[in-house]
């Protein structure tokens, strides 16, 4: 069944529990909250600053432990110490934009911390491992937090939904105040469509926040990103409105926008992720003209990513409905065949009913992407733990 991924205005609150979660490994669950939020992190601000188009020479000292302190506060988006996780291309100005669900990450001193935007963007942030807090119109200058005990600090900022295309001019921590090298984390890339990308459904809460792409690798402990887009098939002719296939898109920069011609090219080399999750097939028909591309794009895919990432762990899952899970399983078992162990089948079935626990026979619920989310962090720390 193909999905209809019209996003329509968006209404309402949900909040996802914190539970305790895996029996594999003590991991404990991330959320999303909407609305009112942590006193620590403050409301978006007008931007009030007099900055010239790029970030002015800021003369940061840099330490000999890895830290970059700013006498001014302003950090550019060349600091060493900000992890950028997904595609990211820097522009001529020293801006960076970002595509599909991407993100980035960093540690810094001091009680504050904004973001300064190029155009406005969904952004989806959170401070010091708390819940994840939404803004779908981030625009000029965003306090991500304010009155921070003193110390050292995490952040995390990702693209909020698909087509979120975050611009960042430059960020802002207090006068003197340093960026602190991350504690490396493994990273892991999922490659899906519209349930990947966290659409729930026609007038809920549809943000990459209420995906079990952003749930499971929080619930592990890793790095992450998303390349997902509603609609999207495997294989070229299927799907909508992006009709091009996964194996495809995947090598270009950006997702699909109406009217795009002349998309770049990708650099897989500029982010070489340590795991992909796939989660495809669902907009590919299992019947017609069509229906006999699936399997030979989904190994096409396969190598190529095998190809782009040599020492990449690769899940591949079966699609919630079922769609085209024997196919994938033959297709990971031929490249397990052929000397590839790092390529793993996922079986879903039974994690969700799609019957009861989607929005329209398709779309998990909200709580069915977090029971999603639970089962494959425990199928992942399963494998993890076997090696």
């Amino acid at each position: 069944m193909s999905e209809r991924d019209s996003e329509l205005e968006e209404r309402g609150a949900s909040g996802i529990s914190r539970r305790a979660l895996l029996k594999a490994a003590p991991i404990a669950a991330a959320g999303i909250v909407l609305g009112a939020s942590n006193p620590a992190v403050a409301a978006e601000h007008a931007s009030g600053g007099t900055l010239p188009a790029a970030v002015p020479d800021v003369q940061p000292t840099r330490h000999a432990d890895g830290c970059v302190s700013y006498p001014t506060g302003l950090i550019p988006t060349s600091d060493k110490n900000i992890q950028y996780l997904g595609r990211w291309k820097e522009q001529a100005n020293g801006y960076v934009y970002g595509y599909y669900e991407s993100g980035l990450e960093f540690d810094f001193t001091g009680t504050s911390l904004s973001v300064t935007l190029e155009d406005a963007c969904r952004l989806l942030y959170k401070v010091d491992g708390g819940a994840f807090q939404r803004n779908i119109n981030a625009r000029g200058t965003l306090a991500i937090a304010s009155g921070l005990e003193r110390g050292v600090h995490s952040v995390k900022i990702y693209s909020e939904y698909q087509q979120s295309f975050p611009k960042v001019k430059y960020f802002e921590i207090d006068p003197g105040a340093s960026t602190k090298p991350c504690a490396k984390k493994p990273t892991m890339e999922f490659i899906g469509d519209s349930i990947s990308v966290g659409y729930i459904g026609a007038g809920l809460v549809n943000s990459l926040g209420s995906s079990f792409s952003c749930k499971t690798p929080e619930l592990l402990g890793f790095s992450h990103n998303t390349v997902a887009f509603g609609g999207i098939a495997m294989a070229p002719g299927s799907g909508g409105p992006d009709a091009t296939g996964m194996v495809s898109r995947y090598s270009k920069l950006s997702e699909y926008v109406p009217g795009e011609s002349n998309v770049p090219e990708w650099d897989t080399s500029k982010y070489v992720p340590d795991y992909l999750v796939i989660n495809l097939g669902t907009n590919d028909p299992s019947t017609g003209a069509n229906a006999p591309n699936f399997k030979p794009a989904y190994m096409t895919f396969l190598e190529n990513a095998r190809t782009r990432y040599p020492d990449a762990v690769i899940f591949a899952m079966s699609p919630f409905n079922g769609a085209h899970r024997n196919e994938i399983s033959e297709t990971v078992s031929a490249r397990n065949s052929t000397g590839d162990a790092k390529v793993i089948y996922i079986a879903t079935s039974g994690w969700i009913d799609t019957a009861t626990e989607t929005t329209d026979g398709t779309h998990p619920t909200i709580a069915a992407q977090e029971k999603i989310s639970i089962n494959l962090a425990t199928s992942i720390q399963n494998y993890l733990t076997a090696r």
